[in-house]
């Protein structure tokens, strides 16, 4: 078990009784991973590399720190005790969300992610540390709120971290929600930060890096399936103009510009790409009004506020200057945003 002299400060720093629950459990849970070795997880090596290298190690505190904050302050948003609300970690993947919520006693707590492939390795992850999830939904945005239909099933709190800027389709993400359950808290953290230069250089850097190696060879692929005998200056300019689309927009974007209609391009792109079949991993960079027309226009309510920068690097002079920076993001209130590492988008009624 780790030295409590390890944790220099708790995950949630408040001292009421619910942000001490979680506090407990979330030590807990550290301590578990702490001397977890993932070697033994049955599971393929490549879901143990990524779980090692995103949040185990010398990522974990942050990891822990992060899942906290997001339960804490969604929890708190409803107005509702834990006890009588059914938690959703959407996009899960191998985060550190669904297990943590699953230690809290929720009245049900459901794992979702968009692959079938990481179902195998969260469940392996949650029998090894005896943690209950009570549902595992494979799918979209749809594919969870049909299966809570379905098992008549209302849904208080739908969380994320860091898969927002990948859903495709946030118009739809957001109004499915409301349809579902209009008083459903949504809390998404995102790095995609555009307010903060650094943030926003980096993920620009990671839009044209990924367009160059996969998106655009995907596109022109896919369009020289549908046309083949397409000539090489109309698939070039097919290429830029199905920059950022997927599924029916994509193959619809294909025939409009082969029928010699216009292709009208997004205006919140930017530099932005993704997988045009399936959709995801496109990293939307949006500002905070971008976010607000989205989310009120879905019939939810809106905050927007900044994260914090991780303080717990094995170098003491990092720690130092991201402690420094968390004190001027916490001194700026919602104008913090221009510093912190990730903002907090958080949708409710």
């Amino acid at each position: 078990m780790p030295d409590l002299r390890e944790v220099s400060v708790f995950f949630i720093n408040k001292n009421d009784a619910f942000a001490k629950h979680i506090n407990t459990k979330a030590y807990e849970l550290y301590c578990q991973l702490k001397s977890l070795d993932i070697s033994r997880l049955e599971t393929a090596p490549q879901y143990k590399n990524y779980f090692e290298k995103h949040h185990l190690g010398k990522r974990l505190f942050f990891s822990m720190q992060n899942s906290a904050h997001i339960i804490y302050y969604s929890v708190n948003k409803t107005n509702r005790p834990l006890t009588e609300l059914t938690f959703t970690d959407y996009g899960a993947g191998l985060g550190t969300l669904f297990m943590l919520a699953g230690k809290l006693g929720f009245k049900r707590t459901v794992y979702n992610d968009y692959f079938p492939d990481w179902h195998q390795p969260a469940r392996a992850l949650c029998n090894v540390l005896g943690i209950q999830i009570d549902d595992y939904v494979v799918g979209d945005i749809e594919a969870v709120t049909t299966y809570a239909e379905i098992q008549r099933i209302q849904l208080d709190i739908i969380a994320s971290r860091n898969v927002l800027e990948h859903i495709y389709n946030l118009q739809h993400f957001y109004r499915c929600i409301h349809q579902h359950n209009q008083h459903t808290v949504v809390f998404s953290t995102t790095t995609a930060n555009y307010h903060n230069p650094v943030m926003r250089w980096y993920h620009v850097y990671l839009h044209h890096k990924w367009e160059k190696i996969s998106y655009r060879k995907q596109r022109s692929d896919e369009i020289k399936k549908l046309h083949p005998s397409i000539s090489a200056k109309q698939l070039q300019e097919l290429e830029s103009i199905t920059r950022g689309k997927a599924q029916k927009d994509f193959t619809a974007a294909i025939a409009d510009f082969m029928t010699g209609k216009p292709v009208a391009k997004d205006a919140a792109l930017r530099s932005n790409s993704c997988d045009c079949i399936t959709g995801v991993w496109n990293e939307h960079l949006l500002k905070k009004s971008d976010y607000a027309q989205i989310i009120t226009s879905a019939g939810f309510r809106m905050e927007y506020t900044p994260g914090y920068w991780d303080t717990h690097y094995n170098s003491a002079f990092f720690n130092i200057v991201t402690g420094f920076f968390n004190k001027l993001i916490a001194l700026s209130g919602n104008q913090g945003v221009l510093l912190s590492p990730f903002v907090n988008v958080t949708a409710y009624n």
